[in-house]
């Protein structure tokens, strides 16, 4: 099921005293989804996925993942460690590659990750293709609004 589907974008500055995502400017269309619904009694190690295209906008999150992970996980409250990071190629869109995060250590309050990226696998890609279908840089058009009487 489809949490969000939204522009994800950052300009490369801190105002609030945080990091940002990175210190070039970026967009990202993401499209956030629940992986258990509809498989009831099965127990997911990544409940969610977060599946991302660059807009050709600015940085890749390729290069600052773990700052682009913790910057949406807090805006759409995430479990960082429970979500898929999924990025879509730009080219090809069946280059689909998997950050795969891990906790380093705490620092100040916040924890750490090294980053590294891979190939989706046949497994994953199945468990996404329903996602993948319309999935480009753009927005789909809103459905048209339906006025009563």
């Amino acid at each position: 099921m489809i949490l969000h589907d939204t522009i994800y974008e950052w300009d490369g500055r801190s105002s609030d005293g945080e990091k940002p995502v990175a210190w070039w400017p970026g967009a990202y269309r993401i499209r956030i989804v629940d992986l258990t619904a509809g498989r009831p009694g099965m127990i997911h190690l990544k409940s969610r996925a977060v599946i991302c295209r660059n807009r050709d906008k600015g940085t890749s999150i390729r290069n600052c993942i773990e700052n682009f992970a913790r910057k949406v996980s807090q805006k759409y409250d995430l479990e960082i460690d429970r979500v898929l990071w999924v990025e879509i190629g730009q080219k090809d869109p069946r280059d689909v590659q998997i950050a795969t995060l891990k906790k380093v250590s705490p620092m100040g309050g916040k924890d750490l990750y090294s980053a590294s990226w891979r190939p989706a696998r046949p497994n994953e890609f199945k468990l996404l293709d329903p996602f993948l279908v319309d999935f480009t840089d753009e927005l789909p058009p809103a459905p048209p609004q339906v006025s009563g009487h």
